[in-house]
């Protein structure tokens, strides 16, 4: 049981995720479409607006997921995704200041 119960939490923890993070404390963001078509909104609550990608190793090379959020649209393939966490950061009225990122650690065969 431990070992099931921390298989998932590693793979929650280690699921490619993007952090918004805002002054506002809670509002409407934007939203997210993902390569399936499906539309998820984006909402802040305590200052951030957390999304975590989905499974991006069932990917092929031509799909993307979408992020639409007032003057910060980022389109994402799989190629891109090559952080662990990607940090954004919001002034107050939501336009995008810079950001960060925690990258996977890889190991490249030769």
């Amino acid at each position: 049981m431990v070992f099931i119960a921390l298989s998932v939490w590693l793979y929650q923890e280690f699921r490619p995720t993007i952090i918004f993070h805002t002054p506002q404390e809670s509002k409407y963001l934007g939203k997210v479409s993902t390569f399936s078509g499906s539309i998820d909104k984006l909402y802040i609550k305590n200052h951030i607006s957390q999304y975590r990608l989905p499974h991006i190793w069932n990917w092929d090379g031509k799909d993307e997921i979408a992020f639409f959020t007032k003057n910060h649209n980022i389109l994402l393939m799989k190629e891109d995704i090559d952080f662990w966490r990607l940090d954004v950061y919001l002034d107050e009225e939501g336009n995008y200041i810079r950001h960060t990122e925690r990258k996977y650690f890889r190991l490249h065969a030769e």
